[in-house]
């Protein structure tokens, strides 16, 4: 076969059809082009740090345009990856790593690399094993054994997403980037997103795209793929212990380790998200107590609380930092006007993962005019430390858990109101048992499936799919040595002491008396209530303001419902009634009618992520664990 020849350092850019593309061309089968559209993804993926690699495609790709300045793109002849890059620096997620092309997204804290770390740190990265705590996703590729390493962190947290086409393989930080034409709604994840605003499993919203499974690693040849589970959940904790005073010491020494990991890392400089909650004061003491300079940065988002909202961490937070001399910058709310705008950029990007966060897009525009940093993020803080899922009955046993979560989300009401295009409300608790058994029987059972579907695909989004290349978003409170802490304890005694709030109360006890987000006071006012039926009315017109969308959604309601439908446009009244089930249901249907297909594949049979399909080389799974 013909070689391609050496890279010329990291990220090669080829502008158009070079001589390596060209040789590269010449040693695929002749099934056909892969056609990809560079200048649209420039175009979507504008100020979003974001990778899309195939491994062993059957066709070569092609461009019909020039490579656009703010993209990387590799090309070889079993492996082509397309990479964002760094304004000013022209830094992008590409990386030759001993002779293998690697691609890294995210950050290890135990051996102290991220994504655009200096070249000694990413030297590191040379062996994937070393990759085991932090939030991550690496595919390296090595040309002269031929075969790549997909490995994602052990909760999953870094976006990682992928399919097969022929025999090859897709892999993409956004499902998006990898979405065909023609791709099948994937129906289970639909009535999951409807019913509790979580996807299922590790699903996505396309029947043959799906997440990367959590610590896992998997090796992709010629001829086929093999997985294993390097990380299991089994290796934790299973929720026994009582509360006591030791306890506080223990958790609060594993957030101190996890803090000092992260800011360990080679960064240029910290930003903080400062909320004026438990999680994000912690970090902030954290910060000053170690005397780590750092931007402190509030959003300003609406909380809703018996029909009226209210404006607090804008309110609160700069008060809480400028008490203690730290200047706090505020990024505003988006006007209603620009409500539509954001949630169709926000849809691009992240709407087969959740409906939640359009606050954060904002947030996204300051952070891409801001120079490269380390960003501190809360995730998991309450999962980890307080408790997930707030059932009644729940850490009994876990059989009964088992029932209550599958109750929880699954309505047999919503079957009722949809058509018969949608899967029965059996074969969807099915599924959803099927997710349940990956996680061990114990009383930390319903915990894990919480951070699994709510904290991984439902919050996680809004920071880990929209962020600004340059960026590294770093998540303190899921680091392992906090969660194996923090998940030693019964689950039911956690929701009676809340450890965020409960250590921030024995350790920082200056920063607990303020008032926030956890201590409203009864006399803080509500927003004017005509921003807020401004800001309803455009999220309603977002929602329902297309009419092709509204009709092509006829066919997943009853008929009762599609004629409610109808008469909805014309009705605020029955919209606010019905928006339960209309609204998910409209967002969706706009998501598979508006999804671009960035790849047009013109031959080769597209299959499963696990070979489900005809024609793809299946996926040999096995179980190994931590060491």
């Amino acid at each position: 076969m013909a070689r391609r020849r050496p890279p010329r350092g990291r990220g090669t850019v080829f502008p158009e059809q070079t001589e390596a593309q060209q040789a590269a061309e010449r040693g695929y089968s002749k099934r056909g082009k892969m056609n990809v559209d560079l200048d649209l993804i420039s175009r979507t993926y504008a100020d979003v740090e974001f990778f899309l690699a195939c491994v062993f495609p059957d066709s070569p790709p092609r461009f019909a345009q020039a490579v656009p300045s703010t993209l990387a793109v590799e090309i070889a002849e079993d492996f082509w990856a397309v990479s964002s890059r760094v304004p000013g620096n022209g830094k992008s997620l590409l990386h030759d790593i001993g002779g293998t092309r690697v691609l890294f997204r995210g950050y290890e804290s135990e051996i102290g690399v991220h994504s655009y770390s200096s070249a000694e740190r990413l030297g590191r990265l040379a062996t994937p094993e070393a990759l085991t705590n932090g939030a991550f996703a690496y595919l390296g590729f090595d040309r002269e054994r031929q075969h790549a390493v997909v490995r994602s962190d052990a909760f999953g947290v870094a976006p990682l997403f992928y399919r097969q086409c022929g025999n090859g393989w897709l892999f993409a930080s956004h499902p998006g980037l990898i979405r065909f034409a023609g791709d099948k709604a994937d129906l289970n994840t639909w009535l999951s997103l409807m019913q509790s605003g979580l996807p299922l499993d590790d699903r996505s919203c396309y029947e043959g795209i799906a997440r990367f499974e959590p610590g896992t690693q998997m090796t992709v040849r010629r001829d086929g793929a093999r997985s294993e589970r390097w990380f299991r959940f089994e290796d934790l904790p299973p929720g026994l212990e009582a509360i006591d005073d030791e306890a506080f010491a223990i958790v609060e020494a594993a957030y101190r380790r996890a803090m000092d990991r992260c800011l360990a890392l080679d960064a240029e400089s910290f930003t903080l998200p400062f909320s004026s909650g438990y999680d994000s004061r912690r970090f902030f003491a954290t910060l000053l107590q170690k005397k780590v300079p750092f931007k402190a940065v509030t959003c300003q988002s609406f909380h809703r609380k018996k029909g009226k909202d209210y404006d607090i961490d804008s309110y609160f937070a700069p008060k809480i930092a400028a008490a203690f001399g730290v200047e706090c910058e505020l990024v505003h709310a988006t006007p209603a006007a620009g409500l539509a705008a954001d949630a169709q950029w926000r849809q691009s990007l992240i709407g087969s993962e959740t409906f939640m966060h359009g606050w954060g897009v904002p947030f996204m525009r300051w952070l891409a005019k801001r120079p490269p940093s380390v960003v501190i993020d809360g995730l998991g803080g309450d999962t980890l430390g307080n408790t997930g899922f707030e059932i009644d009955g729940l850490h009994e046993t876990p059989e009964k858990d088992r029932e209550l979560l599958v109750k929880e989300v699954s309505r047999p009401s919503i079957f009722k109101e949809l058509s018969g295009v949608f899967p029965t409300l059996a074969d969807y608790q099915r599924h959803y048992r099927v997710f349940l058994a990956k996680f061990p029987s114990n009383l930390n059972q319903a915990e894990f499936a919480f951070l699994q579907s709510r904290t991984r695909r439902c919050i996680s989004p809004w920071i880990t799919m929209m962020h600004p290349p340059g960026h590294v978003i770093v998540f303190p409170y899921h680091d392992l040595d906090f969660a194996r802490a923090t998940l030693r304890y019964h689950p039911a005694d956690k929701y009676k002491w809340f450890f965020q709030k409960e250590c921030l109360k024995r350790f920082y006890p200056e920063y607990v008396d303020f008032h926030g987000s956890r201590n409203l006071p009864p006399d803080h006012p509500p927003l004017d209530a005509a921003e807020s039926r401004a800001r309803d009315t455009a999220s309603e017109h977002a929602a329902y303001g297309d009419p092709a969308t509204v009709m092509a959604a006829l066919k997943y309601l009853n008929w009762k419902n599609r004629i409610l439908l109808l008469l909805a446009l014309g009705s605020s009244s029955l919209r606010r009634r019905r928006d339960w089930l209309f609204r998910p249901l409209l967002s969706l249907v706009r998501l598979d009618r508006q999804s671009k297909a960035f790849i047009d594949k013109d031959s080769a049979a597209v299959v499963g992520p696990a070979g489900q399909e005809s024609g793809g080389n299946p996926v040999q799974a096995t179980q190994k664990g931590m060491a």
